[in-house]
């Protein structure tokens, strides 16, 4: 596991957050509501995946404003409708006592173990490149998507599942791989924000079918 914290050895609880980005004035990366909630919730959902989870409940911690919470909760929408799954449903709170000069969002879920990874023998690859800020919105075409992952993992192609974040491939692959020497064509040190980047194995028979399927770009990690 990651960053996710399992309870009772079945309950999986993930969260992630995201501050100073949205649509008010002070904010430093402005873009919409709806688009900050995706990309939080999608990180708590990749969280999700690598401890073998699937997400069962959400909760929405809104310090931006209740005008926000509608937008907010379509961008959690979007996630799930991009995987052809319901969305499970969403409790929460808003901030409603003061007023806060930049936007800022948490987003909780809870699921359950359905997934027992082996990663084995396999290969490793980094899908999407590590984007963060600006580049996110101005390069989707270089973000992993959710949808490719997510048909992988259900074949069996994917075996395990990383999402890197904002301290580099690099300090993902330490946790992984201690002890092994790290070669990639990307930066290993570079923020991969809302987890644009992923790490993935591959069962080796299954090799072309990742290729095949992935439309984003992705590189292979070797151990040395």
């Amino acid at each position: 596991m990651r960053n996710a914290k399992l309870i009772d050895q079945q309950l999986i609880v993930t969260v992630d957050n995201a501050g100073g980005i949205g649509e008010k004035e002070h904010d430093a990366v402005k873009t919409s509501n709806e688009v900050v909630a995706y990309y939080t919730a999608r990180v708590a959902l990749l969280e999700q995946w690598c401890a073998g989870g699937q997400p069962t409940h959400i909760f929405l911690s809104n310090f931006t404003g209740e005008s926000a919470w509608t937008d907010y909760e379509k961008g959690i929408e979007r996630v799930f409708n991009e995987l052809g799954e319901k969305m499970p449903p969403i409790n929460g709170s808003t901030e409603t006592n003061f007023p806060s000069l930049q936007s800022g969002l948490s987003i909780m879920m809870i699921g359950k173990k359905v997934y027992d990874f082996n990663a084995e023998h396999c290969l490793w690859y980094v899908v999407g490149k590590p984007l963060v800020g600006d580049e996110i919105l101005n390069n989707p075409d270089h973000v992993a998507k959710l949808s490719e992952l997510y048909m992988l993992i259900k074949l069996g192609v994917i075996k395990s599942i990383w999402p890197v974040g904002s301290k580099g491939i690099g300090s993902e692959c330490s946790r992984l791989f201690s002890g092994y020497e790290i070669k990639c064509e990307l930066p290993l040190d570079k923020s991969s924000g809302p987890s644009s980047a992923v790490i993935v194995a591959v069962n080796r028979e299954q090799k072309d079918q990742f290729k095949d399927t992935i439309t984003t770009s992705f590189f292979e990690i070797t151990l040395r």
